[in-house]
């Protein structure tokens, strides 16, 4: 497992979202909004980025309850749309790790950053975790995924 760990001040992110409760629905989510969004044009753009935001934790919520939000990174606030939301998440400091990972490493992954954050010295702010991916993890020669995990800390 290949990171690399930052605090950084992250600036204000706008995002399309879509609601998901379990995780066995995420990745129709993530279908359903990049279907949304390829007739705005908002897949053409080269920086697009997708994430997911995190509203519980699985260490204590079961799998099929864990709130989440599938995401498209926008350039700028959009309007929302039936059950596609609009969310602006102001700047924020974060603990971020860029991560090189297999679809099975996440749980490791978020696992080993809070123990990082716990060991040194930080304390995680009243704000939901999320990530953000680089890559289609499918097109990857090593089927890895690209990754960069937030904590928002105080």
């Amino acid at each position: 497992m290949n990171t690399t760990i930052t605090i950084k001040q992250v600036p204000e992110l706008h995002f399309a979202t879509l609601t998901q409760i379990g995780v066995a629905g995420l990745q129709n989510a993530f279908s359903r909004l990049m279907n949304w969004a390829k007739p705005k044009g908002l897949l053409a753009d080269p920086n697009f980025k997708m994430g997911t935001i995190f509203y519980d934790s699985f260490k204590v919520t079961a799998p099929d309850k864990v709130r989440m939000k599938a995401c498209l990174l926008t350039a700028k606030a959009i309007t929302s749309e039936g059950d596609i939301e609009t969310l602006t998440l102001a700047p924020q400091k974060c603990i971020v790790a860029s991560f090189e990972i297999g679809p099975d490493e996440f749980e490791k992954s978020w696992t080993s950053l809070f123990l990082w954050m716990n060991e040194n010295g930080y304390s995680k702010a009243d704000k939901q975790p999320f990530e953000i991916y680089h890559n289609n993890f499918n097109e990857h020669p090593e089927k890895k995924c690209l990754v960069d995990m937030h904590i928002p800390i105080i």
